[in-house]
């Protein structure tokens, strides 16, 4: 077997396994509900943990700023005793009230996050309670679906292995190649010859791109830069 007929095996080996990989994605209808429902389960719990942190940390910030503005407060409120004319007085009552409402508004806004974070944290406390249940049933269909994949799992082995092999008979250079435009060119890295048309693009291959196939040399289609491949004729 020459190099280009391993490269048209390692491509077909590769075409073998990507479709069995595809029909190991797709998920059984029975485990695609159960997936469905667990993912938005952990989507919402995830989302209901993120508004508690956010509470949590906003809440951090206005006791902070409610703790600077009560000491204010008590500086102000000792400045009052050293007033000595109506004037400062006046002044000093309006730095008082304006620190009073301040520290109201923070007090508030504290026991608004307060009670806003109960309020998910139960909500988060009954979902996590559920989700031992439901874990269980993803599960039990996860494993369930992994069982039914035994064959698939095991020709997609086998391919891997032939792969591997293949591989390990190329010279580097080549292998190289092979790997560069499987990977730019939508996992297709050898084509045949169809004809006179390279069976990816549907480019004609030119008469002297045809003979130099036939000697065996190695040859790109000139229209998607893949390997070409031509079959020998059995005849």
């Amino acid at each position: 077997m020459n190099d280009l007929d391993k490269l048209w095996e390692l491509q077909s080996v590769m075409t073998a396994l990507n479709e069995r990989e595809k029909q190991m994605a797709v998920k059984p209808e029975g485990f695609a509900a159960i997936d469905s429902e667990y993912q938005s389960a952990n989507e919402e719990m995830t989302r209901l943990q993120a508004q508690i942190d956010t509470l949590a940390k906003e809440r951090r910030r206005v006791e902070g700023e409610l703790s600077d503005q009560q000491e204010m407060l008590k500086k102000y409120q000792g400045q009052l005793m050293q007033v000595k004319n109506q004037q400062q007085y006046a002044a000093a009552w309006k730095e008082i009230d304006a620190a009073r409402k301040h520290v109201k508004d923070l007090e508030d806004s504290d026991l608004k996050n307060m009670s806003e974070a109960e309020v998910l944290q139960n909500e988060l406390d009954a979902r996590s309670g559920a989700h031992g249940d439901l874990q269980k049933r993803y599960d039990e269909a996860h494993a369930e679906w992994q069982h039914s994949l035994g064959d698939l799992k095991a020709e997609a082995e086998k391919l891997r292995q032939r792969a591997a092999e293949i591989e390990a008979t190329l010279p580097p250079r080549l292998k190289n190649e092979f790997q560069k435009i499987y990977r730019q060119r939508q996992q297709v890295a050898v084509a045949r010859v169809l004809g006179d048309t390279c069976s990816s693009c549907r480019s004609r291959v030119r008469p002297a791109l045809a003979q130099q196939l036939k000697r065996g040399d190695m040859v790109e289609c000139e229209g998607c830069h893949r390997i070409l491949y031509l079959e020998k004729s059995t005849s």
